[in-house]
């Protein structure tokens, strides 16, 4: 048992002798009003309560109780009665100091936990505001990079663009370097206008002879072997 279940136990044998004393005193009271009022009046038969019940109570119920408690939670065969009963009170007021405590903790704590979430608040409307920043800044890069690409993408069209042309260019002028170029043949035994027309040209109609024969001053188709002839 505890020294709370002790002190308990304690106080309710206390408070039942002094209700048996207040009683026996009443009862007291009582019988002297009757002694002293009206003879007219019959006095009233009051069961006195026999005082033995409360000298036993005390002698063999309290004061052993008592005993064993002190020797159970306060005894020490080397202490004296001064310390013991010195130990009984800083028992006491360790008690009301640990409520003390108890409480102030308790305020302590709420103080604590109300901080804390002030703190967890504070704490949440940072992160909001940072990731709010974040996103803004993703963004942006975002923004930024697609109209890096878009740059990329047309810089690279009007390269490809100038390629081509440069590219078209370059084959017109091939081509009329190719033009610029007058081709020779030299013509051979059983050959003819006709055959050249046709080996060259793949076409050996008079249209084409025309233009060879243009080319070369020819007033007719006739050839000679040895005879070097211009091809347009």
């Amino acid at each position: 048992m505890s020294k709370e279940d002790y002190r308990d136990k304690i106080e309710e044998h206390r408070q039942s002798f002094e209700e048996e004393q207040q009683e026996q005193q009443n009862l007291s009271r009582v019988s002297r009003m009757n002694k002293n009022g009206s003879n007219n009046k019959k006095p009233k038969n009051t069961k006195r309560k026999s005082p033995l019940m409360t000298i036993l109570f005390v002698t063999f119920i309290l004061i052993p109780l008592t005993i064993l408690i002190y020797f159970v939670q306060f005894y020490d065969p080397g202490k004296t009665i001064e310390e013991a009963e010195k130990d009984t009170l800083d028992s006491v007021v360790e008690i009301d100091k640990t409520g003390s405590k108890a409480e102030a903790s308790t305020s302590s704590d709420k103080d604590k936990d109300a901080k804390a979430n002030d703190q967890a608040k504070e704490q949440a409307q940072k992160d909001a505001e940072k990731l709010a920043e974040q996103q803004k800044a993703a963004e942006e890069a975002k923004k930024a990079e697609e109209a890096k690409l878009a740059q990329q993408q047309a810089e690279a069209a009007k390269k490809a663009e100038e390629a081509k042309k440069a590219e078209q260019a370059r084959k017109a002028e091939q081509e009329k370097q190719n033009a610029a170029k007058a081709k020779t043949h030299t013509v051979k035994a059983n050959e003819n206008l006709y055959r050249i027309a046709l080996n060259y040209y793949g076409d050996g109609s008079e249209a084409t002879l025309a233009k060879i024969r243009a080319a070369n001053g020819m007033p007719n188709d006739t050839v000679f072997v040895g005879q070097v002839i211009k091809l347009p």
